[in-house]
């Protein structure tokens, strides 16, 4: 099939190479996110826009997919492919498609609907998600399944290492589904058991230590490496990429309090403490924590919150 490959993050990337690789489909263009603007007025072109223009494929950056229906045409494709493209499909958009549009999900449908699948599932305690191939319906994620595939998430994984994981998972999936696309039979979601997952916005950063030190190590995984969990510690915001659960033999403390500072960075939480792995000072690298506390150290009952 003749397929328009709509993506924009790197997550989106080995699904698009999978895709050309393939001997029975053809990926006739790419849509992806206008350029990213960052500092002195310099512009920042998306992942999949990089890997396109280095696989020698067309590349459309639309303000907003919804009004470009003759060029999403004019591509002649014979379906739509999304993975984390960022814009949302009008009935207009699916239209231009004679087979649709299927859509790259990284988790395991209905669970985890919307914009932030892989952090929720991380920051939830799950122990297993996946990738699942969807039809594009305009529902949030509301779509047929096509196919699914599961993997178990490592307790020490992070949410960037989990993405780059289904990211592979769901670009083999990918090719797999299109490759039996007229023999699948779709299956409707059970809305029952539906769940949702937004944007993460910026006061859900920081580190809630009123909760268990499993949650608050769980929150900081799902955050790492970015946007990245912090707190608050001297007036200063500290980031925090990685954190363990510490068995704590010494007085417990109140939320938030550093119980020691000398090899280790331990802080008391609702329940038991965590030790901090990774930490990022302002305007500084993150450094493991036993190279940040040869730097500098932190007086023991210090309150970390929030901002």
């Amino acid at each position: 099939m003749k397929i328009l490959f709509m993506g924009t993050p790197e997550f989106a990337v080995p699904s698009l190479k999978a895709l050309v690789a393939s001997r029975e489909h053809e990926v006739v263009g790419v849509v992806t996110q206008p350029d990213r603007a960052v500092k002195r007025g310099k512009t920042e072109p998306s992942a999949v826009k990089l890997a396109a223009e280095k696989l020698g494929i067309p590349v459309f950056q639309p303000q907003k997919i919804r009004d470009e229906i003759q060029t999403v045409s004019a591509f002649g494709a014979d379906i739509g492919v999304t993975a984390a493209f960022g814009q949302i499909l009008t009935a207009e958009v699916l239209n231009a498609f004679p087979r649709g549009v299927i859509n790259v999900h990284a988790s395991l449908l209905p669970k985890y609907r919307g914009a932030s699948p892989i952090n929720a599932a991380i920051a939830n305690g799950e122990t297993e998600t996946g990738v699942t191939i969807m039809q594009t319906a305009l529902g949030l994620d509301t779509g047929d399944i096509l196919s699914v595939a599961a993997t178990e998430i490592a307790k020490t994984e992070t949410a960037g290492e989990l993405t780059a994981r289904l990211s592979e998972i769901g670009a083999a999936l990918l090719v797999k589904t299109l490759d039996n696309f007229d023999s699948i039979t779709p299956i409707k979601q059970d809305e029952t058991r539906a769940t949702k997952c937004r944007t993460i916005k910026k006061d859900e950063l920081f580190i809630d230590f009123s909760s268990s030190a499993q949650k608050a190590v769980d929150h900081i995984r799902s955050l790492s490496p970015s946007p990245c969990a912090r707190t608050v510690i001297g007036g200063e915001t500290y980031k925090v990429y990685g954190a363990a659960v510490e068995q704590h033999d010494g007085e417990k403390g109140v939320c938030g309090e550093i119980l020691r500072c000398d090899s280790k960075l331990v802080i008391a939480c609702g329940d038991g403490a965590l030790s901090i792995l990774r930490l990022q000072a302002p305007g500084k690298r993150a450094l493991d924590i036993a190279e940040f506390l040869r730097g500098k150290k932190f007086a023991v009952g210090t309150i970390c919150g929030k901002e």
